[in-house]
């Protein structure tokens, strides 16, 4: 099925970003620091904006972006705060207040961002605090921003993946988890509805 205007991927050149570049082909546009595009920037996506949706805005938003750091809370050293906050929540805020204004001034679109699985459940993630409470952050931001731009005729969805293999994720946090996989096997950034052989 054709789509009625491009799809813009914040964060598209690895991992559930590239997959989803790669599917969508020449309906997708990437945008990365490997693009020259720097998403917690906000003159680098007005720039990046006005040069790739000149004539139109992006139908689809989709922002992958989003470190990982699996380290304690009182072991979190600044620079890695730094870094987690940058990646998963300042990248989003910028790039949604960037571009999802002139998709609401076009009265369509549909906007995806990425949370993390466990994110709604209230109990305590020793392991990787920061990361979880940013991710948790980001399934509050999805709800508040379905509410504002609904009348737009916009809609928002966040995706709370699990366990993803990738050349970048976390493979030791994976192998520690793989035994509450109930598939048995990491998902894969390519995995579709029908079952996986």
């Amino acid at each position: 099925m054709a789509l009625p205007g491009k799809v813009l991927i914040v964060g598209g050149t690895q991992g559930i970003g590239r997959a989803l570049a790669d599917a969508l082909g020449q309906d997708a546009v990437v945008w990365s620091r490997r693009t020259g595009v720097h998403a917690e920037d906000p003159a680098s996506l007005a720039a990046a904006l006005a040069r790739d949706f000149a004539d139109a805005p992006p139908f689809g938003l989709v922002h992958t972006i989003g470190d990982f750091v699996e380290r304690p809370l009182l072991s979190t050293v600044r620079a890695d705060q730094d870094h987690l906050v940058s990646s998963n929540l300042t990248t989003l805020l910028a790039t949604v207040q960037a571009v999802v204004p002139a998709m609401a001034a076009a009265r369509r679109g549909r906007v995806v961002l990425f949370a993390a699985a466990g994110v709604e459940r209230q109990r305590a993630m020793t392991r990787a605090p920061l990361y979880f409470a940013l991710k948790a952050a980001v399934a509050q931001i999805g709800r508040s921003l379905a509410a504002e731009v609904a009348p737009q005729r916009l809609t928002v969805n966040v995706i709370s993946p699990g366990l993803i293999e990738h050349p970048h994720s976390h493979q030791e946090s994976q192998r520690r988890m793989m035994p509450r996989v109930p598939l048995g096997r990491l998902g894969t950034a390519q995995d579709r509805s029908e079952e996986h052989t």
